[in-house]
């Protein structure tokens, strides 16, 4: 930042609140919220999970799951157990 953008940052920020936190706050507050599509949220999962994200994997392995209507655990379905307990 150039100390004009830093200096305007304090003149917005007051006092009790960090800069990072104003940065924060600006963002927000200029970005609309929208929430992804189930097929940009698969995407997503999709990569984090090729990237060794575990809870990734899980939220996929769900989101899979739910599309597909398939009912236990998908390891236990691929290993023939068909996700019933025991």
């Amino acid at each position: 930042m150039t100390d004009a953008e830093i200096e305007r940052l304090d003149t917005l920020r007051g006092d009790g609140t960090s800069r990072p936190s104003m940065v924060r706050q600006l963002i927000r507050a200029g970005l609309p919220v929208q929430a992804a599509t189930r097929d940009e949220a698969l995407t997503i999962l999709s990569s984090l999970a090729r990237d060794g994200r575990v809870s990734a994997a899980v939220a996929l392995e769900r989101a899979l799951r739910i599309e597909t209507g398939t009912e236990g655990d998908l390891l236990d379905n691929i290993l023939g157990e068909g996700g019933e307990k025991k």
